[in-house]
């Protein structure tokens, strides 16, 4: 039951963020709500099935831009691992947390999508930095906490000690 409801969660996400995000933007920057979903299921759990999980939700991204098939699945690949890994056992379980991760997940997984699509230039990779993905994290972040939030209201919802639903 638990890998029907997480499928079709990225369904949905997948959705909303091909479909409905680009509508929001903010100066060219819009959040990675599969980032947002990737934080939400791999927190507390195995590094391994994070990875799976990461693999899975960048791959399902990436069916959206088959030109660069693989930087995404890569990106929420390590994401995972690095979520599931350090920040489970190591820090604390507040908002004030979670949006840190979440923005720091988010620039990590801009600058290996920058440096895959920019080929590696540095030039271009820290404009582009510089000029949409601080934004974009932050954006991301913030989104995270509401999500976190909103799963945090709702009743039934059993909330393992150190985070994870």
């Amino acid at each position: 039951m638990y890998l029907f409801r997480m499928m079709a969660a990225a369904v949905i996400v997948f959705i909303m963020q091909t479909t409905f995000v680009h509508r929001i933007n903010i100066a060219g920057a819009a959040p990675d709500l599969v980032l947002v979903l990737l934080a939400v299921l791999v927190l507390d759990r195995k590094p391994l099935l994070a990875v799976i999980i990461g693999f899975s939700l960048g791959f399902l991204q990436d069916l959206g831009n088959a030109s660069y098939l693989g930087m995404n699945a890569l990106a929420k690949s390590l994401l995972g691992y690095g979520i599931s890994r350090f920040a489970s056992g190591y820090f604390p379980d507040s908002a004030l947390f979670r949006g840190l991760l979440l923005f720091l997940a988010a620039l990590a997984s801009d600058i290996v999508v920058l440096n895959i699509t920019a080929s590696f230039n540095p030039g271009d990779v820290l404009l582009s930095f510089f000029r949409y993905s601080l934004l974009s994290a932050l954006y991301t972040a913030v989104a995270g906490i509401l999500v976190f939030g909103v799963l945090g209201l709702l009743p039934g919802r059993v909330v393992r000690p150190r985070g994870g639903y």
